[in-house]
């Protein structure tokens, strides 16, 4: 015969046991690919410091397409690479100011804090045409 308050430590053993393993999958998840997300923060050119908003998006193909957002204008981003052995990125943009002048970009970075979701972000060179500054983006 089973004793009853034998079954009952079974049974909490078991719900115990249930509770710690719900708990210990969100150490195991993973977050999702580096860049994908909304960045912003400051590029700084010709002693300029301007706004930016950098949107990434990873495609079925592995492509990672996306926008940058400046002073209102969407500028598309033509392609983006990330080396995974130094975690260095490259993005190209090419588009229209709202007066129909045409703006190229060359973005290149490192992503930093690759570990946290929160504080993640990337920092290093922009080129603008012709003139080059320093840029730092957050992952929002």
């Amino acid at each position: 015969m089973i004793n009853s308050s034998s079954l009952l430590n079974r049974k909490t053993l078991a719900t115990v046991f249930i509770i710690l393993l719900g708990f210990s999958c969100p150490l195991f998840s993973q977050e999702g690919h580096p860049l994908v997300g909304s960045w912003s923060g400051d590029r700084l050119v010709n002693d300029k410091n301007t706004r930016v908003l950098v949107l990434l998006d990873l495609q079925p193909d592995q492509e990672i397409t996306g926008t940058i957002i400046e002073n209102g204008v969407r500028i598309p981003l033509s392609d983006v690479t990330l080396d995974p052995q130094d975690w260095s990125v490259n993005i190209s943009a090419v588009g229209e100011d709202r007066a129909g002048n045409t703006l190229s970009y060359k973005i290149q970075g490192v992503v930093g804090n690759l570990g946290s979701a929160t504080q993640r972000n990337i920092t290093g060179t922009w080129d603008d045409g012709t003139d080059t500054g320093s840029f730092r983006l957050q992952r929002n």
